[in-house]
């Protein structure tokens, strides 16, 4: 996906506004198998957060504008599986027939005259607790129609089940040439780079927020770094105990899974080489936190003869009781640190 419009207002000053704006949101105060974002000003690029709290059997499906006419295609992959793909549909599936809740972030460009693409990317909650790993979903999809900019979207359930009170779609846009004006929805809520050498990587408190974008970078020193990411909550409290439960896959091999963990693994295979790390997170206090993340690294070594690596997964945080206002990255290698000019950046909205 492309983030480079990524929101850098900050809590303590005010910056250029070019950036991912709110367009529209829908939120449904009951049950329903359809959510609406309502009538929006079209925008060159859109992102849409999708956060279902299902009852019962829900597949989801995107339609914009109304159109519920086999105008879709997609491909995906669910849980690391080989490809399926789905023609002349009448929707973008964006998950399998599911039970509890899911998160899923997606991005579309939104020409008029050209066909409208996104990539997906979905976490499902995969049963309560963390004995249960979550399940990913990976897709691609488009939208046929080549005269209309998308000014409106659905997320419709087309099984027997309901999206529950709570189950909300939210739309951010931005136009390539926008001018500085509105308000960013990312706000940047904790910016921490470290000075000096040290076996973690903490954010500090912030503000609690419903939605969490996290960027992470890690240089190592001495006997290298990977950090096992931790959340803390309200109270001052880190969680290290075994609330955690993540899957992932690196350089395009099977699923791995970890359940009744004490942190995420949310790095690649090498520590000896820096490290880029990205997250989306919904935050909701009464839920389980579900978690979207992408990690990258230079590889064994330095040097365009040496092939990075990637890994990208899936996590959740079983604690229904608190949101989450502090990440730790702690170092999974011995005797190794984040070396000075790593940093960790939160950005939050409701």
């Amino acid at each position: 996906m492309a983030w480079e419009k990524l929101g850098t207002a900050s809590v303590s000053g005010t910056t250029a506004n070019t950036s991912w704006k709110e367009l529209a949101r829908g939120t449904l105060s009951s049950g329903a198998d359809t959510i609406n974002s309502g009538t929006f000003t079209a925008k060159d690029n859109i992102m849409v957060l999708q956060y279902n709290i299902n009852s019962g059997s829900v597949r989801t499906g995107l339609r914009f504008n109304a159109d519920s006419g086999n105008n879709y295609a997609h491909r995906r992959s669910v849980n690391g599986a080989s490809d399926q793909t789905n023609t002349s549909h009448n929707r973008i599936v964006a998950d399998t027939d599911v039970d509890g809740t899911d998160f899923t972030v997606s991005e579309f460009n939104n020409i008029s005259a050209q066909e409208k693409l996104g990539i997906l990317s979905r976490v499902h909650q995969s049963g309560s607790g963390a004995g249960n790993a979550p399940e990913r979903e990976e897709m691609v999809g488009k939208w046929a129609n080549t005269s209309s900019q998308i000014t409106s979207i659905q997320s419709v359930n087309t099984e027997t089940g309901d999206f529950d009170t709570g189950s909300e779609i939210v739309v951010l846009g931005y136009d390539n040439d926008e001018a500085d004006s509105g308000t960013n929805f990312w706000q940047e809520l904790a910016s921490v780079t470290r000075t000096d050498s040290g076996s973690t990587l903490e954010s500090g408190n912030f503000t609690a927020k419903k939605y969490l974008m996290v960027e992470v970078c890690t240089i190592p020193a001495n006997n290298g770094f990977k950090g096992r990411l931790e959340f803390g909550h309200s109270n001052g409290t880190m969680d290290t105990g075994s609330n955690y439960a993540d899957r992932y896959e690196q350089d395009g091999g099977s699923d791995s899974t970890n359940a009744s963990h004490q942190y995420i693994y949310a790095y690649t295979n090498h520590d000896d080489n820096i490290q880029r790390l990205r997250m989306f997170i919904v935050n909701k206090s009464d839920k389980e936190k579900l978690v979207l993340w992408w990690a990258n690294s230079g590889g064994s070594s330095t040097g365009a003869g040496n092939v990075p690596q990637r890994r990208n997964g899936v996590a959740k945080w079983t604690n229904t009781s608190n949101q989450i206002t502090n990440i730790r990255l702690n170092n999974q290698v011995a005797g190794g640190d984040a070396a000075s000019g790593s940093f960790i950046k939160v950005y939050g909205a409701d």
